[in-house]
């Protein structure tokens, strides 16, 4: 075994998997897994010492690499690429998601994602809830179901119902059915009255105080034992009755052990809001657990797959399962999953945005999915992160760290790099006596996306020449160490300068060129040409801030919805190409 050679291949890939910083232990492990034998050798304390030593120190090398050059190493001397490492990451961790349930109980898995359309979907709902029931759909060959749950007409808005369907094809998950509970309105009404028919629901007018002391000392309503007249259910569902409010319960057992499967309601009185879809055709209209129920019934829904938090209303819907005598689906809950530092409650954000607070559903500073796309996380980060956290019972909190890990993976084979410097500062370049050109990698690595070319020519003043970059505030610190110690510096892809002075007050540097080879071990900070050749940029933070600056003028070729690195400053999307100025959605580092 040629132990360097095989711990430099699991060292790259390790680090290329994971932002460009392998884990020793890691390659150990991978190394192990390749190459049995070497437990042996492990277990000799000289030899272990041997291999732990070569592997870190290999690491080590590795870790002080770029990620680009990272990936073409991995390439060229293993015929590995990040695409390549990825997808198979991604089928082995989807081939490892536990099996479900009661699968061989079902000739054909049926699965679903019903949303409301009360607001633009969140990151919360499609990290388990949607892509769980769609992946597992596609595991088992079966059908995937969109159910559109619009039977609350205060809650829900018409635009939603298109924004539900856009970001499900924004993230690549297309439905096998498209449904809307609203087209199902007069069979809740049948199978309602047929339960009231058979004495097995009642009309309540208690007031939402009064009902709730009847349920606190387990004693039955008013309306409960009153032998309602078919005459009463047809007032009600024609909008004739005199109540302003009314609720038709379902009869449990008022003593039950829980609260809330004592008489739960299962549809209400609403007169006095119009449906999108429907109008004021209907004003009585089905609750959740109702709509649910004969919905998953009648789509032949095998597994129910949602949140634990769901628990009540899963009793509650087994009541109304029984009452009906249809068999039950498998349910399947997962834990709640915890984003430090987003609010995704679709309450919160649609305060915000009647107060004013935020521009829109699309606002970077929210945890909607179009607003993560718009910022430039790629659906295939999200799918990642989906997997990864899987379906534990279990709350789990995950770090933001692990999405933008995914998204650099996803993004450094594809985003197109450009320069862009913050609060800049001007370096003045003297002793350049030709024009200097300057090819950059649109994508390193990337042949085919081509390259961003500047033709840097001198100006002569005062009988010297020179030329004019802007460089980041930022990189000030590097450029007064190298005055201080009378180093060079690189201007990534330009060359080495030697730093003469530094006018903070002018923001002006004044440098020498000394050499356009390329020097290792010296410090590299990245640069906006001068003259002509830039244009003023601002990039949207997530936390509302903006900072203003100046990117290259061949920043003018990208186009909306672009993914873009931005050298030594982070990862995001071209949000809008002003031709006069260029606005970016940021990402992360």
């Amino acid at each position: 075994m040629d132990l360097l050679r095989i711990a430099k291949k699991y060292a790259l890939v390790n680090a290329v998997l994971h932002n460009g910083k392998a884990n020793p232990d890691a390659v150990i492990k991978k190394i192990v897994i390749e190459n049995p034998a070497i437990r042996n050798d492990l277990k000799d304390p000289e030899k272990r010492n041997f291999i732990k030593e070569t592997i870190f120190k290999v690491v080590s090398e590795i870790n002080r690499l770029s990620i680009e050059d990272q990936e073409k190493i991995l390439k060229k001397e293993f015929n590995l690429s990040v695409e390549e490492l990825l997808e198979a990451k991604s089928k082995k961790t989807r081939e490892g998601l536990p099996p479900l349930p009661d699968a061989d109980k079902y000739t054909k898995i049926v699965t679903r994602f019903a949303p409301a359309p009360s607001g633009a979907l969140h990151i919360g709902q499609f990290l388990r809830a949607a892509y769980l029931s769609y992946i597992y759909a596609r595991k088992y060959d079966g059908e995937f179901v969109l159910r559109i749950e619009d039977t609350d007409p205060k809650r829900i808005k018409k635009i939603y119902y298109k924004w539900i369907q856009e970001d499900l094809k924004a993230m690549g998950l297309h439905w096998d059915k498209l449904v809307y509970e609203s087209d199902h309105f007069d069979l809740y009404y049948k199978l309602a009255r047929e339960l009231f028919l058979k004495g097995r629901a009642y009309i309540c007018t208690c007031s939402t105080e009064e009902f709730s002391k009847y349920k606190e000392q387990k004693k039955s309503c008013p309306h409960r034992e009153k032998l309602d007249k078919v005459e009463d259910w047809d007032k009600l569902v024609n909008g004739e009755y005199q109540f302003r409010s009314a609720v038709i319960r379902l009869k449990t057992d008022m003593k039950h052990i829980n609260p809330a499967l004592r008489d739960p309601p299962i549809m209400r009185l609403i007169k006095n809001v119009p449906h999108p879809r429907t109008g004021y055709k209907y004003t009585l209209y089905a609750l959740y657990n109702f709509a649910c129920v004969i919905e998953d019934h009648m789509l032949n829904i095998t597994h129910v797959i949602r949140a634990k938090e769901h628990q009540t209303n899963e009793d509650i819907q087994k009541e109304i399962y029984q009452a009906f005598g249809w068999q039950l689906p498998t349910f399947i809950e997962y834990g709640m999953i915890k984003l430090p530092g987003m609010k995704i409650h679709k309450r919160y954000i649609r305060n915000a945005l009647r107060q004013g607070d935020l521009s829109g559903w699309e606002d970077i500073r929210l945890p909607t999915l179009r607003a993560l796309l718009r910022r430039g996380i790629h659906p295939e980060a999200l799918k990642k992160l989906a997997e990864h956290v899987g379906m534990t019972k279990n709350d789990i909190e995950v770090s933001l760290e692990t999405l933008y890990t995914f998204n650099r993976q996803i993004l450094s084979p594809i985003a197109k790099r450009i320069s862009f410097v913050k609060e800049p500062y001007r370096i003045i370049i003297s002793e350049v006596e030709e024009p200097i050109e300057v090819k950059m990698d649109w994508i390193p690595g990337n042949p085919k996306a081509g390259k961003r070319y500047y033709r840097l020519l001198p100006v002569e003043e005062n009988g010297k020449k020179s030329i004019e970059v802007f460089i980041s505030k930022d990189d000030l610190s590097v450029i007064h160490n190298a005055m201080k110690s009378e180093d060079i510096i690189r201007l990534k892809e330009l060359g080495n300068i030697q730093v003469i002075n530094i006018s903070e007050q002018e923001k002006t540097i004044e440098a020498k060129l000394h050499s356009r080879k390329v020097i290792p071990g010296i410090s590299k900070i990245h640069w906006v040409p001068g003259e002509d050749l830039y244009i003023p940029a601002i990039v949207n933070m997530p936390d509302g801030s903006r900072i203003k600056g100046l990117t290259e003028l061949e920043a003018q070729k990208l186009e909306k919805g672009d993914y873009i690195q931005m050298e030594r400053f982070g990862f995001g999307r071209i949000d809008a190409n002003e031709g006069e100025i260029i606005i970016i959605a940021y990402a992360h580092p």
